[in-house]
């Protein structure tokens, strides 16, 4: 990270499925519907267009972790204004 100015730019990452398995708690199929059906940040192809069709077929697929941290901060987000679409007895303060 370079701060300038007051202002911190990040260099982008990719993750990997499986960090971002951990990062979410959710599953593999869990992740591929959520971004489905637009709730979750969808995935990132590393490898390019096949040319040639004898070439390494690269479907290699990463997450943008600073997209994934913005998903992650609205649930939060969401949970503290007090979001009712959670099951009984998980909205409450203790």
């Amino acid at each position: 990270m370079e701060k300038s100015n007051d202002t911190i730019i990040r260099q982008k990452r990719f993750i990997r499925l499986p960090e971002v398995l951990t990062r979410t708690g959710y599953g593999r199929t869990t992740i591929y519907r959520k971004m489905e059906d637009g709730s979750f940040p969808r995935s990132v192809k590393l490898g390019g267009p096949l040319e040639d069709p004898e070439a390494f077929d690269s479907r290699a697929v990463a997450w943008i972790e600073d997209e994934v941290d913005q998903w992650m901060e609205s649930r939060i987000g969401e949970r503290d204004l007090g979001n009712t679409d959670l099951p009984a007895g998980q909205n409450d303060e203790g």
